[in-house]
């Protein structure tokens, strides 16, 4: 039986996709927002109405939103060259659509839901010994957190006739993610890189859990606010992360520390634009990597919505490094 349908931004992306996945798997009908240039790959062949929309524009979001019985906003731009460019494709689009949805869902018997995925840099950094938590003040260093943050302010500020919550995962990895397949790549060489000495840990979550619990917080009719999410480990240091990779691949691993001064000279050497659009020479990665770490602590999630991760780090690092070999990737 179909559990309404649901409007959702970012489908053709790592996360998005998996959010795509889930809410068709709990029998929900999903309608996905496109780009005209987007790689359909991850939905192509599933029961997915896919709009191009233009999220800036109020009339196509309105249409977008039309019939909808609740949103996962999850489209956005992790990696700018600039603060406006930041604030074009987090913020205001975030604003556009609650304006819509507000008009969309005026009158509807039952109580729609805004979701949003954030970010854990919409918090800023947080060591292992003081993981982040949903009472903190967030405290952003970089571009990006500090538009993912305005964006949740945008989402807990506006006064709506819909309920509202908001998922801020940690560093996402899985199957159809490119961004991690340069770690696995150096760990089935036996090496990983350590990048600087600031760092104490970070927090992971698998692309599918953090999926299952965005749908989570559409479900919940509890779930308001801000939400963090993990694998259910507060945070790994290096040595945990080398022994996990060690597990997955079969192979001692070899941790190389490298100071961040040479990014900072490669980041030169590439130029502002192409270094700008760089995952790891991107000015607002470098903050990152000379933060004090990124872990949260994901249990008032639990505490909420009763939702609980299908994937531990070995298990979650198993299935992406299957995903790879079956891609050629690896």
């Amino acid at each position: 039986m179909s559990q309404g349908l649901i409007a959702l931004t970012g489908a053709t992306g790592f996360l998005g996709s998996h959010i795509a996945d889930e809410l068709l798997a709990q029998g929900f009908q999903v309608r996905a927002s496109v780009r005209s240039s987007s790689n359909h790959r991850w939905i192509e062949g599933k029961a997915i109405e896919t709009v191009v929309v233009n999220l800036a524009d109020a009339d196509e979001c309105r249409q977008f939103l039309d019939g909808s019985t609740g949103l996962i906003h999850c489209a956005g731009m992790v990696t700018a060259s600039s603060e406006e460019q930041y604030r074009q494709a987090n913020v205001l689009t975030t604003e556009n659509l609650l304006a819509q949805a507000q008009l969309a869902w005026a009158g509807q018997e039952h109580n729609p839901a805004f979701v949003l995925i954030s970010s854990m840099a919409a918090h800023g950094p947080a060591g292992i010994d003081s993981p982040a938590v949903e009472t903190n003040t967030p405290r952003p260093i970089t571009a990006y957190g500090r538009s993912k943050w305005a964006a949740e302010e945008a989402v807990q500020n506006t006064v709506v006739n819909f309920r509202r919550a908001i998922l801020r995962p940690p560093s996402l990895y899985g199957p159809r993610d490119p961004e991690f397949l340069p770690l696995f790549k150096a760990a089935t060489m036996g090496i990983t890189a350590r990048l600087g000495r600031s760092m104490t840990g970070l927090s992971l979550v698998h692309g599918r859990d953090a999926a299952s619990a965005a749908v989570a917080l559409l479900r919940c009719e509890q779930a308001q606010g801000a939400f963090f999410v993990d694998d259910g480990k507060v945070g790994y240091n290096w040595a945990e992360l080398a022994a996990e990779l060690g597990l997955v691949t079969g192979k001692k691993i070899w941790t190389l520390q490298v100071p961040l001064v040479l990014l900072k000279m490669a980041a030169a050497l590439v130029g502002g634009r192409r270094a700008a659009s760089s995952p790891v020479l991107n000015q607002d990665r470098m903050r990152d990597l000379e933060s004090v770490g990124w872990v949260c602590d994901g249990s008032h999630l639990h505490q909420v919505t009763g939702w609980a991760p299908s994937h531990t780090s070995r298990t979650g690092f198993a299935d992406t490094m299957k995903f790879f070999k079956e891609q050629d990737w690896l």
